[in-house]
């Protein structure tokens, strides 16, 4: 799979299975020697090669059954509703942290053998134990919400196949090996020094022998499955809906006949694998009293898309701007420029699969190679060699490469979408983008070039609707091409210069400047950009950043979006800030590389 990766058999699955091997071969010998004759001069080592090889066999039957990841993988099969429950738990539940010390020392024991020589043994002797956990009583949890990452993988699976209507009659399944390891930070770094200072004093007060095992544990307030096995299956929800040898028990039966190994290697061909990080912050102090944001937040390593799609957040007061009275002149923007109502089309796209808006749907279309050869052309055109303070990447590429687009066509995010676009039109025609001071028109703008997505052409110009692009990063923009922007959490990543909402650009430049890799999984490596049907309405246009003036004339209710034009006033880009969710349709999701040819 692309971007994805395999489990691997370690050393240790390697070392059990000869050892599974030596230990029958051992077993047999020893069994031939101790009572079938076969070398009689062997005859007195002969139990004890049986013995010995009894142990390895049973070594190789602990590691296989009860030690292996497959073991743990085929143990807890679950559905994608029984993953999305689990997952949910581990979000909700508190995280611990346990210390522990085991003082030891050994002691010397002599010996006389049968022949009078003195031997001297040489024993463990355990003596004071002590068990403490440190004292958490708030608790930030940011695990990635399920719906993300199994979106990917239909989209990636899907992605396999040119013709999906060729495939529609086919049973597809995805099997997806999920490795949770639990990951805890402390709020702060004087948690940090606080949990450390703790942990130092409980380990020096009960240091009582000469020597002593410590140690430290991540342990959760509910049972931790570190290894789970998701069935995604078109049409259905059953863990069932697996291949009849994929089971624990088969896997046991060949595990006794020393074929282990063999259903490793192809139970792991047939699976994806990606490492679903339980993350969560924690401090001695109730959450409320928290004075700043945890330090090692997702929020700190990746953009504002993926923090949208967070399942269990903080809360964050949207902003609004009801009841505040405005306090400057409109300025060029006013609403004297509003023009008559506007007559908008009713339905989805002629393009799109799903036409009937009447049934609910919510399918992920990949886009075919000529339809991804214009959506790179867009790209080509809208995209602009010049960086800004906001690019942190290692210099400025040359060309950004589409490797894959998927078209998400979601019948309820369409509905609101068009329902704010009919809310628009009854309050009138709003000073067009060509109109306005500073630099033109939109750079995606309908035109007549027919290398360009068809897209383009179908867009309400006269309230201002245009295609607009958004960084982030592959799992980020799934999300919210999955349930849309979360207004009370945009905007963090790139900062506030011209108000905290949605910010959109028209060059693919500039977005690309907030898009973040995956650092791992099925995207490693790669971008995001996502190309949304944005309503922009009237538009407050500002060159400078100025958040009083900005927030005055929103207040008055007047204008759908900001307008901070910086390419007019430093020939850098125009930026588009929009703060109502329903005024953007995540239409488009552009997996890309970086080129710096």
């Amino acid at each position: 799979m692309e971007g994805g990766h395999k489990e691997q058999l370690g050393a240790l699955t390697l070392c059990s299975a000869l050892g599974g091997v030596l230990g029958i071969a051992a077993v047999i010998f020893g069994a031939l020697v101790q009572w079938a004759g076969v070398m009689p001069d062997l005859e007195e080592y002969g139990r004890y090669v049986l013995l010995g090889g009894v142990v390895l066999y049973l070594v190789h039957l602990l590691e296989a059954l009860c030690k292996s990841k497959t073991s743990k993988y085929l143990y807890w099969i679950l559905s994608e509703t029984e993953f999305a429950s689990y997952v949910k738990e581990l979000q909700s539940a508190k995280p611990e942290i346990r210390w522990t010390i085991q003082n030891y020392h050994y002691e010397e024991r002599r010996t006389r053998d049968k022949d009078g020589k003195e031997k001297v043994e040489r024993k463990r002797v355990n003596t004071h134990r002590a068990q403490a956990y440190y004292d958490i009583q708030g608790f930030l949890d940011e695990t990635l919400s399920p719906e993300q990452t199994l979106a990917m993988f239909h989209l990636l699976y899907d992605g396999e196949h040119e013709d999906l209507e060729a495939n529609k009659k086919k049973s597809r399944r995805i099997f997806l090996l999920c490795e949770m390891p639990l990951e805890y930070h402390a709020i702060d770094d004087q948690e940090e020094q606080r949990l450390f200072g703790r942990r130092e004093t409980f380990f020096r007060e009960n240091t009582r022998d000469t020597h002593q095992d410590k140690k430290s544990e991540h342990l959760i307030s509910c049972h931790h499955k570190s290894h789970v096995m998701v069935i995604l299956k078109e049409g259905t929800d059953d863990s069932r809906a697996r291949p009849w040898w994929m089971s624990y028990w088969f896997y046991a039966i060949c595990t006794v006949f020393l074929m282990s190994v063999p259903f490793r290697v192809f139970f792991f061909s047939q699976c994806a694998k990606i490492q679903w990080e339980v993350l969560k912050h924690f401090s001695h102090k109730q959450e409320e009293l928290w004075t700043e944001d945890p330090k090692h937040s997702r929020a700190k390593r990746t953009d504002a898309a993926s923090k949208a799609f967070r399942k269990v957040k903080r809360e964050m007061p949207a902003r609004t701007f009801s009841g505040k009275r405005a306090a400057w002149d409109e300025g060029p923007a006013s609403m004297e420029d509003v023009g008559p109502p506007v007559t908008v089309p009713v339905g989805v796209p002629s393009y799109w699969k799903n036409r009937d808006l009447d049934k609910d749907f919510d399918e992920k279309i990949n886009l075919s190679p000529d339809e991804r050869e214009k959506m790179q052309q867009l790209l080509d055109v809208t995209f602009k060699n010049k960086a800004t303070r906001d690019r942190k990447s290692d210099g400025m590429p040359t060309r950004l490469i589409a490797t894959q687009v998927i078209r998400m066509e979601d019948s309820k995010m369409w509905r609101r979408f068009e329902q704010k676009r009919a809310e628009l039109a009854l309050k009138g025609r709003p000073k067009l983008m060509q109109e306005m001071p500073g630099s033109g028109p939109f750079k995606t703008s309908p035109n007549d070039e027919t290398s360009l997505p068809s897209c383009l052409q179908e867009v309400t110009s006269d309230l201002n609707e245009a295609y607009l692009f958004h960084g982030s990063s592959p799992g980020g923009a799934l999300g919210i091409g999955e349930n849309g922007f979360d207004m009370s959490r945009v905007g963090s990543n790139v900062g506030t210069m011209f108000g905290a909402g949605a910010y959109m650009a028209e060059a693919c430049s500039k977005s690309d400047e907030y898009a973040t890799e995956d650092p791992s999984g099925l995207f490693a490596g790669k971008f995001a950009l996502l190309l949304c049907r944005t309503l922009l309405g009237n538009m407050f246009y500002i060159t400078e950043s100025n958040i009083p003036r900005i927030e005055d004339a929103l207040a008055t209710g007047k204008f759908q979006c900001v307008l901070g034009d910086r390419e007019a006033a430093v020939d850098t880009y125009r930026e588009f800030v929009v703060f109502d969710d329903a005024q953007i349709y995540p239409e488009y999701v552009i997996i890309y590389t970086r080129s710096f040819a």
